[in-house]
């Protein structure tokens, strides 16, 4: 397997120095390639080709490497390029241009550094935290640093509501999150429903990232949001009933109170 990635992202093309930087990415690619199936609905595309391999007696690593190749830099569309700090430093505004906002924000405002646990990890234990905060530096500049604390208190944090009605608030109320079971990012997210901010998981085997809007699977895009390919429909149009009547109350009482959030 580590052969395999290394020969996907080789030294020449990521413009990495040491080896060990190399290897790390490599890392991060192969798990990333595993998680954006379950994130965006497509669990299946990458855990039945695998079982069938294993109860055939059928070598794992040309199996994945089919799913590599067919769905996840295929039909998914993934470029390696998102990893490529070289590509990152480019200021172009191009197709790519997302990766590198999403790293910007990443390096001055989140962090989310994705480092290798201390046991049973698939990721290489040079992922810590000094090499996402070289990455900033490489990419960005002297000076760029994740201030995961002012962000905080910017928007809220935990406490969302509490800002909303301090003196220099910027966060929001009324706020509705929705999440699927099976998105990674679910864990990220308000799960938990408070006053005001009502929280929904909708639970099914390829309810991903997006789910109350994008239906299943999120790859392909279906743009009228179908949930009838979700395993359990139901469950979608339950959420989606739960938000209406959320949205419905709120604006009632905009009418009866005369306020405007506009």
């Amino acid at each position: 397997m580590k052969k395999l990635l290394l020969l996907i992202m080789d030294a020449e093309h990521f413009g990495y120095v040491y080896s060990w930087r190399l290897m790390a990415i490599s890392f991060i690619f192969w798990q990333m390639q595993q998680l954006l199936a379950f994130q965006y609905g497509n669990p299946d595309t990458l855990c039945t080709p695998l079982v069938e391999a294993k109860n055939a007696g059928e070598d794992l690593v040309d199996a994945y490497a089919k799913y590599i190749k067919g769905y996840y830099l295929g039909k998914f569309g993934v470029s390696v390029q998102t990893y490529n700090q070289k590509h990152l430093k480019n200021t172009a505004v191009s197709e790519g241009s997302g990766d590198r906002l999403w790293w910007f924000q990443v390096c001055t405002e989140v962090a989310f550094f994705q480092v290798a646990p201390s046991n049973d990890s698939i990721r290489s234990s040079k992922v810590d935290t000094g090499y996402h905060l070289d990455l900033c530096k490489n990419v960005f500049g002297e000076g760029i640093y994740p201030d995961v604390e002012m962000t905080n208190i910017y928007y809220g944090g935990t406490k969302i509501a509490v800002q909303m009605f301090s003196s220099n608030g910027y966060a929001g109320s009324k706020i509705i999150f929705a999440n699927g079971s099976q998105d990674p990012w679910r864990h990220a997210s308000k799960q938990i429903s408070s006053p005001d901010m009502p929280s929904y998981v909708i639970t099914c085997h390829n309810c991903g990232h997006g789910t109350d809007m994008r239906g299943c699977p999120q790859s392909p895009l279906s743009i009228e949001g179908n949930a009838q390919n979700c395993s359990s429909p139901d469950a979608v149009h339950k959420v989606r009933q739960h938000i209406i009547e959320n949205i419905d109350l709120w604006l009632s009482q905009c009418k009866e109170t005369g306020r405007s959030y506009m």
